[in-house]
């Protein structure tokens, strides 16, 4: 079983020391104290690799619930294209067929025949969620 410092322990998690600290006082981390150490520092033993971030797993929930399906522009005219990634680090939104846009639009109550049938395929392909409830009349 690996054991790292706090510091360390938190650089391979990608989380704070602060969240590490507290992951260790729920139980949800275990942790001993170094035996080595003269200050008496703590060695986080570290979890499985499905092991993952409250918050992270909260984050990717919700982005699963979320729609990919969105209009490229204010008119909401066109298509609705569906988008590869979604994440606060996204400068621009990027489409499964590679079309760019500046900004998004909600593409609720959409019809069927107004997603980009490039899209479509893609999505069908990746076996990615199509959302058809969203569809008018779906």
């Amino acid at each position: 079983m690996e054991k790292l410092s706090i510091q360390d322990a938190s650089r391979r998690l990608n989380i704070s020391q602060r969240d590490v600290r507290e992951y260790i006082r729920s139980g949800e981390l275990k942790a001993e104290r170094d035996s080595d150490s003269e200050h008496g520092r703590w060695l986080v033993e570290m979890p499985g690799d499905d092991w993952q971030d409250k918050f992270k797993t909260y984050l990717d929930e919700l982005d699963a619930s979320i729609t990919r399906w969105w209009w490229t522009n204010k008119q909401k005219t066109g298509y609705v294209h569906y988008l590869e990634k979604t994440g606060i680090e996204n400068v621009e939104p990027d489409y499964l067929c590679g079309h760019r846009s500046e900004n998004l639009w909600s593409s609720a109550g959409h019809e069927s025949n107004q997603r980009c049938i490039e899209c479509l395929m893609r999505a069908t392909e990746q076996g990615l969620p199509l959302f058809e409830e969203e569809v008018s009349g779906g």
